[in-house]
């Protein structure tokens, strides 16, 4: 049967899989109608299918084929999840089976009684041997504790305060600050930042970047090295002495929440927006730019900004008023830096990406976006600290771009501006 997408519930406690796969998604999104249906309870909770939901999404289908599971009992969703997510479609992994056996042993302790549950039972359900789950059963206590010590960075570097992990968790706060201390203190000890950088860059001109074969395909997306690159140069590393500090980065139009990944990796503190989230496994909360940030938003050492570029892209965003003219979206911009100076610290950043360019392709006003946002940062209080030279791929333009430029004696351009301005 046929089921709005807008009803279907992803509750992230009921569903098996830890990590959105993005190369799942991408060839899911090329097989859109081949695929199979989803499963949901009664209720509407999603049961199987979650790579299969976010590509219809990202198609910007309304509708999905779904089965139904009859029940609305929680652990018998979690259970059945379970059973699917290990017969069909992008596998569980080990990793994931073995983190989700204690799970799947308590809740099935909690339907049937401990003197029903049997390791077999579990190993059948995981696909996994008896022994196996014998042995990952034996030393779960230990697991509990590493699990529970990355839920707290996690929480942590999710812009949770440490008084907010110790509720959440039950366990005082002073508890959480050593946890905290020992994970980050370890993370220091065993890497150089530099070096978890896969292409850092020593010039104000930097390479072209290509997207990561593991980034989600997303309208406007950002190489993966850029934004690493950025992260890396205009915010400061973790430290634990005198105090605990890692630096804030937030980002309000996170779209596939690149930014995460990167201050996941080198262990910044994150927080993600956007006026239209696409994913829920990842904490991407719903907010307008243009009407303010919320109050946890406050403290940032980094706004990473990588707007519209006006029209470029205005058939994949959502109708806004830095599409609808250049007026409005430098009026929109000038709105932008008036927002973010209410939440950044003082000498705080801004990361803008930005391209000048022709109205049109070949045609019409030259509009240098770059040029013009400075000029309303700097009356707005900012100061430009660095721009750096970005460029796109030529690979954007086909050959018949190239030919029609060739005779028209235009330029076709790739020039993409980072600019980098501090609060003043």
């Amino acid at each position: 049967m046929k089921i709005s997408i807008d009803e279907i519930k992803f509750i992230k406690e009921l569903y098996p899989r830890f990590e959105l796969d993005n190369e799942t998604v991408n060839a899911y999104r090329n097989a859109i109608d081949k695929l199979p249906p989803i499963t949901i309870s009664r209720n509407k909770i999603l049961i199987d299918g979650y790579h299969r939901l976010t590509a219809y999404r990202l198609e910007g289908r309304k509708e999905i084929e779904a089965k139904i599971f009859d029940s609305e009992n929680e652990d018998e969703i979690f259970i059945e999840a379970i059973k699917a997510n290990t017969k069909h479609g992008k596998q569980l992994s080990i990793k994931e089976k073995r983190n989700l056996a204690k799970d799947l042993y308590k809740k099935m302790v909690r339907l049937n009684g401990a003197s029903k549950v049997k390791q077999q039972d579990i190993a059948n359900i995981l696909s996994v041997s008896q022994g196996t789950i014998s042995h990952w059963l034996s030393d779960v206590i230990e697991k509990e504790k590493e699990a529970e010590a990355q839920e707290i960075l996690e929480l942590y570097l999710n812009c949770y305060s440490q008084g907010e992990i110790a509720e959440k968790k039950g366990l005082s706060e002073a508890t959480i600050t050593n946890k905290l201390r020992e994970a980050i203190f370890n993370f220091i000890k065993s890497y150089k930042i530099k070096d978890l950088v896969s292409n850092l860059q020593f010039y104000n001109v930097w390479r072209t970047f290509g997207l990561n074969e593991k980034q989600l395909k997303f309208p406007g997306q950002l190489p993966y090295d850029l934004v690493e690159n950025i992260i890396y140069y205009f915010t400061d590393d973790p430290v634990i002495e005198p105090n605990l500090k890692l630096s804030k980065v937030v980002d309000p139009m996170a779209g596939s929440g690149v930014v995460r990944d990167v201050c996941r990796n080198l262990y910044r503190r994150y927080l993600l927006y956007d006026i239209e989230p696409k994913r829920e496994d990842i904490p991407i909360e719903k907010n307008d730019i243009l009407k303010g940030f919320p109050e946890r938003a406050r403290g940032a050492d980094l706004v990473f900004l990588d707007p519209p570029y006006y029209n470029l892209m205005d058939n994949d965003y959502p109708d806004n008023e830095f599409t609808e003219s250049y007026e409005s979206f430098k009026e929109s911009m000038g709105i932008v830096f008036d927002n973010c100076k209410e939440i950044l610290k003082r000498n705080g950043k801004i990361a803008l990406i930005l391209k000048p360019m022709n109205e049109k392709l070949f045609d019409g006003e030259w509009l240098d976006m770059s040029f013009d946002c400075a000029n309303i940062a700097i009356k707005k209080g900012y100061k430009i600290i660095k721009r750096i030279s970005a460029p796109l791929s030529t690979q954007q333009f086909n050959a018949s771009d190239v030919e029609r430029a060739k005779k028209s004696k235009k330029l076709l351009n790739i020039h993409r501006d980072i600019i980098i301005f501090e609060k003043i």
